[in-house]
């Protein structure tokens, strides 16, 4: 039976042993790594032996996954039509993909194992520099988006400050993870950079180098970001590990419904 300490690659990531010297230097670095950019890549996090059962595990699930298709303004928010028709906030992103809700994955498939893992809490908490608790959402704590030929995902913000995901597949073509790093201050947003990208401008976009195996800790609040659409017939498979600054909290009702097509409060 695996284990959740043998998932990652411990010769690097020494993440179980947190009073030695390698780890502290490891979330130091990470820390400096997110605060200067808002993002940090542990790379090759995750070895290939466990990437297959990863795949494999994703492979056999996917049948039950939830088809999402949205056509959407950057936050996600209703159309607001006081304002006028070329504003940022009026402008609309596609975007399709399959979800796999933590609720339908098998509670010993090493995605799942890694996500419940206290040991990576901990050192998530150290790098971001609060204590972190799992999502209590039976659907969102824990996800698999998969995306095939075509599917992609639009320009948008997070509604968390920050994103952790782990890349699991990457496609034949495609699938990018770009950004805009830090378009989005705290009070304000700069919606003639933010018209320009929408309107097709690659100005200020970067492509982040992700490879399978990578886990990436994203400020995804303040950098606009997207996944470009996907070729070929390998599917794209991203795991999402939501963890929260505070415990208890749950997706509302009409998200769940969006990305899950159905309701779970638990």
């Amino acid at each position: 039976m695996l284990s959740a300490e043998n998932i990652i690659n411990k010769e690097k990531y020494p993440l179980d042993q947190p009073k030695t010297d390698a780890w502290k230097t490891l979330a130091k670095n990470c820390k400096s790594s997110f605060q200067q950019s808002g993002v940090a890549i542990l790379k090759n996090f995750v070895q290939q032996p466990i990437l297959d059962r990863m795949i494999a595990e994703t492979d056999s699930t996917i049948h039950r996954s939830h088809f999402c298709k949205d056509n959407h303004n950057v936050f996600f928010e209703e159309d607001d039509n006081t304002l006028p028709a070329d504003h940022p906030l009026r402008m609309r992103e596609d975007t399709s993909l399959n979800s796999i809700p933590h609720d339908l994955m098998n509670p010993q498939d090493a995605l799942h194992l890694l996500y419940n893992w206290d040991p990576l809490i901990r050192f998530l908490s150290e790098v971001l520099g609060y204590k972190l608790f799992r999502m209590a959402d039976p659907m969102a704590a824990l996800t698999v988006n998969c995306m095939g030929a075509g599917q992609n995902h639009g320009w948008h913000y997070d509604e968390s400050q920050v994103t952790i995901t782990l890349l699991i597949q990457r496609p034949d073509e495609g699938g990018l993870f770009q950004t805009i790093p830090d378009l989005r201050k705290k009070d304000t947003d700069d919606y003639s950079k933010l018209s320009s990208a929408l309107k097709g401008s690659d100005a200020g976009v970067v492509t982040l180098d992700v490879e399978p195996g990578d886990l990436l800790l994203f400020a995804g609040f303040y950098s606009l970001h997207r996944v470009t659409p996907i070729k070929g017939d390998t599917t794209r498979y991203v795991g999402t590990l939501c963890y929260k600054d505070r415990p208890n909290v749950m997706n509302s009702r009409e998200v769940q419904k969006l990305f899950y097509g159905r309701v779970n409060q638990g």
